[in-house]
């Protein structure tokens, strides 16, 4: 979790870079496009929100994009991606 005052770590980014890309290509995404941004920030989220390991993130991801209420194409159209929340655009991948 990141508490004020704490900033990313080199290693946290690795982390959130490898955990996107094994994201993007479950769903066969690139990590570059603007769907890849929105799982990006969703995985930056649930980091921010207390999940730092690989596989917690990963399943956390997984099922979230896996709820009944949303399909892949929904999770796009509702998300807030980066440029939505007011974020600058952040490619983690790019990063690893």
């Amino acid at each position: 979790m990141l508490y004020p005052g704490r900033f990313l770590e080199p290693s946290d980014v690795v982390l959130l870079a490898h955990v996107c890309q094994v994201v993007c290509e479950e769903r066969g995404v690139l990590p570059a496009s603007h769907d890849g941004e929105r799982i990006a920030a969703h995985v930056l989220r649930l980091f921010m929100n207390g999940l730092t390991g690989e596989n917690e993130l990963l399943e956390a991801e997984r099922n979230w994009a896996r709820r009944p209420d949303r399909s892949f194409h929904q999770i796009h159209a509702n998300d807030a991606g980066p440029r939505e929340a007011g974020y600058s655009k952040l490619h983690l991948t790019s990063w690893s």
